[in-house]
């Protein structure tokens, strides 16, 4: 049996407004299994990075876990003790903007060497040595002296790496990428990549790849789950979501992607808008936007229920069991 590392169950994330909580999440259902690489995929707004954080336990104050749980081999993640023991350490992250993560007044060195330190008690010549170890591994040419150097010395591709690099410092478990290939051009996107990829191979890592964009799913996870309005409507196997998307939403993103293996013509998109929040819309959150919507679809919401072999979808108009 395939250890289950990451269960995140009915998980609702809420931020407090003058009209109330306004829910960022609503009932999100997460699993990651040990040596998987799941894709997390969604419109922003979703709540993608919301769930993320909150698995690290780095959702900001005033916003809160109202209800759900999180287990983390096991271990309850929500008892603050617990997060601090795993974060970092059996779980790491390697947040959206490199820029905006790093201190720009740290070194490289200085920066990854305080994970060495405080995370598995190196010394600081060990540290050292590590980090040098550490900019070979995810592609960093001439370590010793790049090292030295502060973040504004290194272009966007070469930071994306830095952050990986800090990530693995730990010797984490699972590894986090909130929109590791964000900003970069299409290049430097295939290297980092491929490099997640092939550190995932050969060091073992799970990975939950959080994006947008439907190219960088098809390239590297084996699973994925569609979200939308902070929930999760489709669940499914890589290579059958491309090939039969269930719900309308999911098929709506792949037809909205360009593609360059077929003659597409004109790129469709979908039509209207996002909900403002979780709880903004009654019934099925996507009936407002959705060509296959009927009177039931705007009055109840849709459970998310397998319809067939690890395929999940939250739609009235799929059967219950295919």
């Amino acid at each position: 049996m395939i250890e289950r590392l990451l269960e995140v169950k009915n998980l609702k994330i809420a931020f407090p407004s003058s009209t109330g909580p306004m829910y960022a999440t609503h009932d999100v259902n997460i699993n990651v299994a040990a040596n998987e690489r799941l894709g997390v995929v969604g419109e922003s707004g979703s709540g993608k990075s919301v769930t993320a954080l909150a698995i690290m336990g780095l959702v900001q104050s005033p916003g809160r876990i109202m209800e759900g749980s999180i287990y983390w081999r096991g271990k309850n993640m929500l008892d603050p003790k617990i997060a601090r023991e795993v974060r970092g350490r059996e779980i790491a992250m390697i947040f959206q903007d490199p820029m905006a993560s790093l201190n720009p007044l740290m070194s490289i060195e200085k920066q990854i060497s305080e994970v060495l330190t405080k995370r598995r008690g190196m010394d600081r010549t060990s540290a050292r040595k590590h980090v040098i170890e550490l900019l070979e591994m995810v592609g960093i040419p001439f370590p010793t002296e790049r090292m030295r150097q502060f973040p504004f010395e290194f272009s966007g591709g070469m930071l994306q790496r830095v952050m990986i690099a800090s990530a693995l410092a730990s010797q984490p478990m699972l590894l986090i990428a909130d929109e590791p290939t964000t900003a970069l051009d299409v290049t430097i996107q295939a290297q980092i990549l491929e490099l997640l990829k092939s550190l995932s191979k050969d060091l073992g890592v799970s990975v939950m790849m959080i994006t947008h964009d439907l190219g960088v799913v098809a390239e590297f996870c084996d699973r994925v789950q569609v979200m939308y309005a902070g929930r999760i409507v489709e669940r499914a196997p890589c290579i059958s979501l491309f090939g039969e998307p269930l719900h309308p939403y999911s098929a709506g993103l792949i037809a909205s992607s360009p593609r360059v293996d077929i003659s597409q013509g004109r790129v469709e998109s979908i039509a209207g808008d996002p909900p403002a929040h979780a709880l903004d819309v009654s019934g099925c959150p996507f009936h407002v936007r959705c060509k296959e919507a009927f009177a039931k679809c705007s009055s109840e919401e849709p459970p998310l229920i397998e319809i067939s072999t690890r395929r999940w979808v939250a739609c009235w108009n799929r059967p219950v069991r295919l």
